[in-house]
């Protein structure tokens, strides 16, 4: 025994020194200033650390870190305000009830301390997010408070206990004006049935604010005391809005009597006040007032309802719907669709669409019956409704009643065809154009198959267009070409490149493209379209280049880059514009080779020079290599717009050679506003490049501004040059005018080693004669003419 005794004993004095450790025995002081070094609370961890740190707070620290909130305006309350609101919520985490009432007690005693009213008001407002009926009795004196009451009223009521409710009825008697709206509007929150007589009393006075706040006060209640008062606010309002909100507090009063199981009187003032707002004036009433009477008496009062859903207010009809949903089946939507063709238009189309919305199938058969309805938009409903409500079988009618229908019918059906699910749809719509006639119904059956990509829809649109067909209709069908070509039908569309159909070459070309691009062997089908065109005489030939083009590939490229050199000008012409336009960035080499000879056609040169731009755009090659590129499609340019174009293209590449390549046009006359452009995006957007060159185009480029924004952008590019950082930044090894700084090299590094000074020296003058005979300094360039040795710095 006396061995257990020592060991819970040795066990007692070991956990002591623990427990110590764990008690928090920082002065309030220190407690205050760790906290706030954590604030604002910017992490998750920083949070939970922070709140960890209130918990060890005594109510006394809680009290010592409310009272230094400052006067608002004369310090920085934010870290004070951040830490004790958010604790204010964390109390109420389970398992924190003894945490919740040391956070009350020290927020009370701060209260009690704290002089300035802002502070004041934040306190309490901590009490209305952690407080309970402990707090009550700090609250209440505030009440009457005119600065403080509506924050003190609205903490008791989202405390809404007994207690709070009844601290709030104990000052409501006596209370006056803002008092006297913050107490009962906060009662009313609360629905604090005991205050219901002393509202009544408030509710009888000419403040408007306080009667409609007693009003709404008293409709939460929903006191049966207060049935005759609320009714006659809102009759005399004549049951629309007032200042007072009678009619809206009359019908929440209704709906809280509902709530509360008063059915019978709640029926009859509802029935009453639906019987006196049938002015178009009141149909918001009259709306809430059907509500009120579906609430109680649901299925029963579905005639009502179907009564109303014919009415000739269209805001009273569709709301009569809305309470309609609940109770629909079979029976209720067949009564609503009956004779539906005897009824107004606009009420037909609300019926209608409804129906739809609500997957109504009863009502088919009347919706099939308004297809043939006389007024267009009752038609474009049942379309619609048809669609929505039988889709797959609904296409085949639909597809019927284009031919007798008129233009806005004829849409409607369109865009129901477009969003149908049908897999049987492309059939029955090729079908229908086989046996179609009428050209206007004819051209929305092309549109919707080639919106749909209908590939089997194909052979039907080649009938068409060897038939004698209006052009009208050959013209839809060759644009749907594109979208519903299918890889075995290639032979078929460059069988269509004959004369006759040169006007539509462009739907043919990309129908073409389309039906090598779904190919799962494209090399194959490449090799066809190359074969029609060995095969093809010069003429024909023309219409292939942009097929190959838009193909793209090495074969394809080998072959169109074999014509650039035709002696035929229109092939050669027709070649070059397709490298122009090569679909994939292989054909760069190419059309940089094509743009060094000289081009003399105007518009071929226009092409290969935009081509170029877009390849380099899409190449997956350095920003520097970029910039040779464009340099060269620079020097190929001619026109003032071509240069202008390259100029623009620098701008994507944004390296230091670039910014120095635009900035040698700045003084001329035709091109520095592009160039200025350039140089400004391209120095703006990087800070690495500065020095004195970059200083002096950017000035360069403040006296060139001009325009609306031209002093914003001043502004931009002063502020970038007095951030750039100071000294002599990028400096080129090459200067652009002449040789200076290069040398002539000297063997290789191991025999430069093994010379003397003298011999070195006899070897460098022998070898910078060499230089400059191969190297030259010819238009901002470093030139090499093919002979001699490399040449370094």
């Amino acid at each position: 025994m006396k061995k257990l005794i020592y060991a819970l004993l040795a066990l007692f004095i070991q956990q002591f020194p623990i427990s110590a450790q764990q008690r928090d025995v920082r002065t309030t002081t220190t407690k205050i200033a760790d906290l706030l070094a954590l604030q604002p609370s910017e992490t998750t961890a920083r949070f939970r650390d922070a709140m960890a740190q209130m918990e060890r707070f005594t109510a006394a620290d809680i009290s010592a870190l409310l009272k230094q909130l400052s006067p608002p305006g004369e310090g920085d309350n934010a870290g004070i305000e951040y830490a004790a609101n958010s604790y204010s919520y964390h109390v109420l985490l389970p398992g924190k009830a003894t945490q919740r009432a040391t956070y009350i007690q020290g927020a009370i005693e701060a209260l009690n301390a704290i002089s300035n009213k802002d502070n004041k008001g934040f306190v309490i407002q901590l009490l209305q997010n952690a407080g309970d009926d402990s707090a009550v009795d700090a609250l209440s004196p505030y009440l009457t408070d005119e600065y403080l009451s509506e924050k003190a009223a609205r903490a008791l009521s989202r405390i809404g206990t007994e207690r709070a409710g009844a601290a709030l009825l104990q000052v409501l008697g006596g209370s006056t004006g803002v008092a006297a709206v913050n107490i009962t509007d906060a009662l009313g929150f609360m629905a604090y049935a005991p205050a219901e007589q002393e509202i009544l009393i408030k509710a009888n006075t000419t403040d408007t604010i306080l009667r409609r706040i007693s009003l709404y006060a008293l409709s939460q209640i929903g006191g049966a005391a207060s049935q005759s008062i609320l009714a006659d606010a809102a009759k005399s309002a004549r049951y629309v809005y007032d200042p007072t909100e009678a009619t809206a507090a009359y019908i929440n009063y209704l709906h809280k009597r509902i709530a509360n199981g008063e059915a019978v009187p709640a029926g009859k003032a509802a029935l009453k006040l639906f019987k006196e707002t049938d002015e178009d004036s009141q149909v918001h009433t009259h709306i809430a007032a059907l509500g009120l009477l579906t609430e109680l008496n649901k299925e029963k009062q579905v005639n009502v309802l179907l009564k109303a859903s014919r009415d000739g207010n269209p805001v009273y009809r569709n709301a009569a719907l809305g309470l309609l949903s609940p109770y629909l089946n079979g029976t209720v939507s067949t009564k609503l669709v009956k004779r539906l063709s005897k009824v107004d238009e606009q009420i037909q189309v609300d019926i209608l669409r409804y129906v739809a919305n609500h997957k109504q199938t009863e009502a088919l058969p009347e919706v099939q019956k308004a297809l043939s309805a006389s007024t267009p938009s009752v038609r474009i409903a049942a379309v619609n409704a048809l669609h929505q409500l039988d889709a797959e079988a609904a296409d085949e009618a639909l597809i019927v009643l284009l031919s007798g229908s008129d233009e806005q019918t004829r849409q409607a059906v369109k865009q129901a065809l477009l969003t149908s699910k049908n897999k049987q749809l492309a059939q029955l719509l090729t079908n229908a154009l086989t046996n179609e006639r009428n050209a206007d119904v004819q051209i929305l059956l092309i549109d919707v198959l080639g919106q749909r990509g209908a590939g089997e829809s194909m052979q039907t649109l080649l009938d068409i267009i060897g038939s004698d067909a209006s052009n009208e209709v050959k013209s839809a069908a060759f644009s749907a070409l594109p979208q519903v070509a299918r890889p075995g039908d290639l032979n078929k569309l460059l069988d269509l490149f004959v004369n006759a159909n040169n006007e539509y070459k462009g739907a043919i070309q990309a129908a073409a493209v389309s039906a090598v691009a779904l190919s799962d062997d494209r090399e194959a089908q490449t090799q066809l379209v190359i074969s029609r065109l060995r095969a093809a005489d010069a003429t024909r030939r023309l219409f292939f280049f942009p097929i190959l083009s838009g193909i793209g590939g090495k074969e394809a490229l080998q072959i169109v880059n074999e014509y650039t050199a035709d002696g035929n000008p229109e092939l050669r012409a027709a070649a070059t514009s397709a490298l122009a336009n090569w679909t994939g960035g292989e054909a760069l080499p190419q059309l940089i080779e094509l743009s060094r000879k000289k081009v003399t056609d105007s518009e071929q040169l226009d092409a290969v020079i935009n081509g170029l731009i877009r390849l380099v755009s899409i190449a997956d090659i350095p920003a520097d290599q970029k910039v040779l590129y464009l340099r060269d499609a620079f020097e190929a340019a001619e026109t003032v717009d071509q240069k202008k174009s390259v100029l623009r293209a620098l701008e994507a590449s944004k390296t230091y050679n670039a910014l120095m390549f635009a900035g040698k046009l700045l003084d001329d006359e035709q091109l520095k506003s592009t160039a200025a452009n350039t140089v400004m995006n391209i120095a703006l957007d990087n800070k690495n490049f500065y020095g004195a060159d970059v200083t002096r185009l950017l000035n360069r480029v403040i006296e060139l501004l001009s325009g609306s924004e031209s002093s914003y952008l001043r502004e931009a590019i002063q502020k970038h040059l007095n951030e750039l950082p100071k000294g002599p930044g990028y400096v080129s090894l090459f200067n652009g005018k002449d040789l200076e700084g290069w040398k002539g090299l000297v063997a290789d590094p191991i025999k430069r080693t093994a010379m003397d000074a003298k011999t070195l020296a006899e070897a460098q003058i022998k070898a910078d004669e060499i230089m400059r005979g191969g190297w030259s300094a010819q238009n901002g360039e470093l030139q090499f003419n093919g002979h001699g040795d490399n040449i370094a710095t």
